[in-house]
């Protein structure tokens, strides 16, 4: 199983890594770990060229967006991990994100296949607050990404209340979600 990880933190000694971490760890399987913050990935910038290309982008060869999506395209298990930020992913996770719309064209005014095979999905989002609708646009957002990357099974791990405890303390709070998604993916 080739799993890829995006994590959208900014910290890489936060939370949302130790969750991570927790979640992968001990796992047999070819395991590639992106940080959002250290990719060098423009935004979209809503040029429209992937419309009057096909699959092409006009940042293509000028960053590393090409390269991380081969990975994504191949992978079994594709993971966005994030704090959450006013209530969504990570800012450079959402730019990172918005650059998938290269392939909203080649679908849909295109009709071609995309090059993604087929997946499952885990979404790992970590929230210092502790509110019941903290989660809803991240819910929103992944089921959006995962639809045009062939995601067949989407796993979320939600995990609420970061402010009120140290990292290690979180992952014994969480202990029982974190075995329950291993069991699941592996």
């Amino acid at each position: 199983m080739k799993i890829v990880i995006i994590n959208g933190s900014p910290n890489k000694n936060g939370y949302t890594n130790h969750v991570v971490d927790e979640v992968f760890k001990d796992f047999n399987h070819e395991i590639i770990k992106y940080f959002a913050y250290d990719l060098d990935v423009n935004t979209c910038i809503g040029c429209n060229y992937c419309f009057s290309h096909c699959n092409e982008c006009i940042f293509d060869n000028k960053d590393q967006f090409r390269s991380l999506m081969n990975d994504v395209i191949e992978c079994d298990l594709l993971v966005l991990a994030s704090p959450l930020h006013f209530s969504s992913f990570s800012a450079k996770l959402l730019s990172v994100i918005s650059r998938m719309q290269v392939y909203f064209p080649m679908k849909y005014e295109y009709k071609q296949t995309l090059p993604f095979k087929d997946k499952q999905a885990l979404t790992i989002a970590v929230g210092g607050n502790d509110y019941p609708t903290m989660f809803d646009a991240i819910k929103a957002v992944d089921r959006i990404i995962y639809m045009h990357t062939n995601v067949n099974d989407i796993k979320r791990l939600l995990l609420k209340g970061s402010d009120k405890y140290n990292k290690d303390e979180f992952v014994r709070k969480y202990q029982l979600d974190i075995e329950n998604i291993r069991k699941d993916i592996k």
